[in-house]
């Protein structure tokens, strides 16, 4: 690669690491934990720091899109093995690391072999395109989890677990935004591969997994107290609402440009 190029990719990792720890770290985590100044200036230069090393693993993905990482004895598996080793290594050093965290390294890890395999063979069920969809939020989840060892605090599970269909509805809203520009480029996208999947019935399958992680979300915000609930509904909502609300249809031949149907409410 050359030196622009590089220099390019730093930039657009830059770019997209600010963007995701604003909309996550500073709008939805940090205010649903409740932190105060002092443990956001904590925990800030390190989630930061992290989110943008996640996209060096998505660096490893994209030069591997045709190689099969299932073989252990290829280089490309050798180097995405030594990358999350030296990533934990590096996260106990910050002081940012416990089992939970290391879950979402080993979630990471899943998602990158399986998009690997789904691009290598050009082919995805649609069992694999929404697990692709839960795994690829696992980087959002590692920010989430490493707060807890950065202030010394135990692990609320049932944060985690209210947060987690929230996280997957803000990943399926940014293909969505995404949807032609993947296209184009051809990079994965779940609503192109339901697309492929459904042709025309595919905004409506999509609007029907939709639903059934909103439903997942309001049971699980159900087991809150009342004002608990009304807070986290406030900031969650506007994470992903208006993101799903609008999915374009269907692009055939390659060549239309999408025009968009209004969700479900």
């Amino acid at each position: 690669m050359k030196a622009w190029e590089k220099l390019r990719a730093s930039r657009e990792a830059l770019d997209k690491s600010r963007d995701i720890f604003r909309d996550f770290a500073r709008d939805l985590y940090f205010p649903a934990l409740r932190l105060s100044p002092w443990q956001r200036t904590r925990c800030t230069p390190v989630l930061f720091l992290v989110e943008f090393l996640v996209y060096r693993v998505d660096a490893v993905a994209e030069h591997t899109r045709d190689v099969e990482l299932e073989t252990d004895g290829n280089q490309d598996y050798q180097k995405l093995v030594r990358y999350k080793q030296r990533f934990a290594t590096l996260l106990r050093r910050l002081g940012a690391y416990d089992e939970a965290v290391g879950h979402q390294l080993d979630q990471g890890e899943r998602y990158v072999r399986l998009e690997n395999r789904v691009t290598t063979y050009g082919a995805a069920d649609h069992a694999d395109v929404m697990r692709l969809v839960e795994l690829r939020s696992s980087d959002l989840r590692l920010l989430h989890t490493m707060i807890y060892p950065l202030l010394g605090r135990p692990v609320d599970q049932h944060l985690l677990d209210v947060l987690w269909p929230v996280e997957v509805l803000a990943d399926i809203g940014n293909d969505l935004a995404h949807y032609e520009h993947d296209v184009r480029t051809g990079n994965f996208n779940a609503y192109d591969a339901l697309v492929r999947l459904y042709g025309p019935d595919a905004p409506q399958r999509l609007r029907d997994e939709t639903a059934r992680y909103e439903r997942m979300f309001h049971e699980r915000l159900d087991g809150f107290p009342d004002g608990q609930r009304t807070h986290l509904a406030a900031l969650c909502l506007r994470r992903y609402r208006t993101q799903i609300d609008r999915i374009p249809q269907p692009v055939r031949s390659g060549s239309d440009e999408p025009s968009t149907t209004k969700g479900s409410a």
